[in-house]
Formats: structure tokens, sequence, C-alpha cells
């Protein structure tokens, strides 16, 4: 009879030790290996202007403490889809040009003359989620954004960007031969401007 009841105390003990026992509550924090810039303020920025005038967001050019430049975009209010993202040689974003939306940015920023793609201005394209906001951050090497500063223009466009990648086999009907036309070596086919802003010194 000890024995059963010595057992029974036992067993009981055992179920409130596990009834004690709580669960872990700490938040799961998976390591990362991605080289992520140390917080440092921007060196330059860009507020970007629709062509009604209105903030849809920034453009910011940071550099971090090894001399790696990193862009970081932010948008809202814009249309779903890729859009071309580049910069511009001229420091203008005139929404009310004659000659069209931001058309005085002139073209892409170019110094090295060579054609779409490789452009120093021809940056990754932008994707906007179904609620109108981009955002992303990505390291390019392309480019002084000190040198930049008050120098020219961050732009958006309507469309993708192809970054004139048209294999020789495609034909175009403006021309001859196969390939990239004049249009898609200097703008990738991106399409109207809908989006600009002057780069200029972050306060």
């Amino acid at each position: 009879m000890k024995y059963v009841v010595a057992m029974m105390m036992v067993f009981t003990l055992g179920l409130a030790a596990c009834g004690n026992d709580e669960p872990e509550t700490d938040a799961f924090e998976p390591e990362s290996n991605v080289d992520v810039p140390e917080s440092v303020d921007a060196e330059a920025r860009a507020e970007l202007m629709n062509d009604e005038g209105n903030s849809v967001g920034v453009a910011s050019f940071i550099l971090s403490p090894d001399g790696k430049l990193f862009i970081e975009a932010s948008v809202s209010g814009m249309e779903q889809g890729f859009h071309g993202f580049h910069i511009h040689e001229a420091p203008s974003c005139e929404h009310d040009h004659s000659d069209g939306a931001f058309t005085s940015a002139e073209g892409h920023y170019n110094p090295d003359d060579a054609d779409h793609g490789a452009h120093a201005g021809d940056m990754p394209p932008l994707y906007v989620n179904e609620d109108g906001t981009a955002q992303m951050t990505f390291s390019y090497d392309r480019l002084d954004a000190e040198a930049l500063i008050g120098e020219a223009s961050v732009m958006i466009h309507e469309g993708p960007d192809n970054l004139g990648h048209i294999p020789d086999r495609y034909q175009s009907s403006e021309q001859d031969e196969s390939g990239p036309d004049e249009e898609t070596l200097s703008t990738g086919d991106a399409g109207d401007r809908v989006a600009c802003g002057v780069v200029e010194a972050a306060q």
C-alpha cells in the first residue's frame, strides 16, 4: 500500500512539473550574412514629385563608412508594376514643361557615351506594389553622389525598362535590321516620365 501511495505521489508531482513548463517566448532571430550598411546620414537626396507637382517619395544617396554608395528609394501613390528608374543629366524637374512633364531633365546621365543599359545613370527598375508603394535599397558603384548634387535629377518612368536588351532575332517595324532601335538604345522603352527630383545635398 505504501508503495502504491508513493508511486501516486511521484506521478502527481510529475504532472505538476510538466504543467509548470512554460513555452519559451523569445522570438526566433535568424542569422544573416547580408552586408547591411551601418546607419549613417544620407550624402544627397532627391524629393520625387509627380506630374501634378505633388511629392510621391524620396531617393537618398548613402555613403557607408567603407566608401560604398547605397541608393535608397521610397515612393507611394504610383501605378503597380515595374518602372524605369534613372539618373538624368540636368538638374531640372518641370512638371508642366511645354514639351512634356520633366523633359527639362534632358537625357540619361551618360558621361561615357554608352548605349542604354550601360549608362552610369541606369539604375535597377523600381517595382511598385499593388498598394502603390515601393521600397528599394541597392549598392551602386557607377556614380559619385557628391558629383550629382545640383547637377542631375532622379527620374521614374511610366513603364518597365528593358535596359536596351532586344536580342538580334527581334525585328523592329521602324528599321531594316533586327535588334534594338534608336529609342531602345537611348531610353529602354520605359515611356513617359511620371516622377522627378533634383539631386540636392542632404540636410
